[in-house]
């Protein structure tokens, strides 16, 4: 394997955005009472434009999910929630301060928001504050009630890689798996490091889960040159032809396919 610091991107790619993903989508429409009738109850409001909220973001509006937002605040100062979801939505627009601001604030008010120090950790790598955010992932890792464990465990593994413990990140994919099957990152990252250490039977294993919660996507450059060199190895022709078709046709920029015409030289 490679430097590990060239695996820094898997956790800010996928942003875990748990918070938000906790909210059943809500269509974008208004959830200000009409003049004159009952006003809404607070709890529902906020629920509400938190949905809302999430819908915006996710269609690719933040400024509008801001707006949402800041419509709960002036009804609750306290919701932790709607601070924890504001640090979401400044992180995905690159604000990162503001986005640190709203995490504390949200934990400041609930400590015992696990989803909000799991995106708050996503944060703190991303800005290359890997110490602070071990101790935000593992935190999120110690409550088992948690739903999103298991992207706790597999976002440690990615800050193990970072800072140079390659073996505590094997174990820490491993038990992020256990609990989850259906981690593809953690997936990937096994295969690759099965296969560097030569045990090509547990990379294939974890290949083929990587396989099953990929197939109907494409899959990553990194990933067919690593079904290729296994392919290879297990003597797979068809397997082989196919994964070099999808590297060549997809990526043929890519350091992947250059490494791929090497080894045919090689041969």
């Amino acid at each position: 394997m490679d430097n590990p610091r060239r695996y820094a991107h898997p956790v800010i790619k996928a942003a875990l955005l748990t918070l938000a993903a906790s909210f059943t989508l809500a269509g974008c429409v208004s959830t200000l009472p009409p003049e004159g009738q009952k006003k809404v109850e607070p709890e529902i409001f906020e629920q509400k434009n938190l949905e809302i909220a999430h819908g915006f973001l996710q269609q690719g509006y933040p400024q509008r999910a801001i707006s949402r937002l800041e419509e709960i605040l002036k009804v609750n100062r306290q919701s932790a929630r709607t601070y924890g979801m504001l640090g979401v939505v400044y992180q995905s627009q690159g604000e990162y301060d503001l986005a640190e601001k709203n995490f504390v604030r949200s934990l400041d008010i609930d400590s015992d928001a696990s989803d909000v120090r799991n995106n708050f950790g996503v944060l703190l790598y991303t800005t290359g504050k890997y110490d602070q955010a071990r101790k935000q992932f593992e935190l999120a890792t110690d409550d088992i009630y948690y739903d999103n464990r298991s992207r706790a465990f597999e976002n440690l593994g990615f800050v193990s890689l970072q800072t140079g413990d390659r073996e505590e990140a094997r174990q820490l994919f491993k038990r992020a798996l256990r609990l989850d099957q259906n981690l593809v990152r953690a997936s990937l990252e096994l295969t690759d490091m099965f296969h560097e250490d030569g045990n090509f039977v547990e990379s294939e294993r974890y290949f083929q889960n990587y396989q099953r919660l990929t197939q109907n996507s494409r899959p990553s450059p990194r990933a067919l040159l690593l079904g290729i060199e296994l392919a290879r190895v297990f003597r797979q022709e068809n397997r082989l032809a196919d994964y070099a078709d999808q590297l060549t046709r997809f990526y043929p920029g890519s350091a992947e396919y250059r490494k791929y015409q090497a080894s045919l030289r090689n041969d």
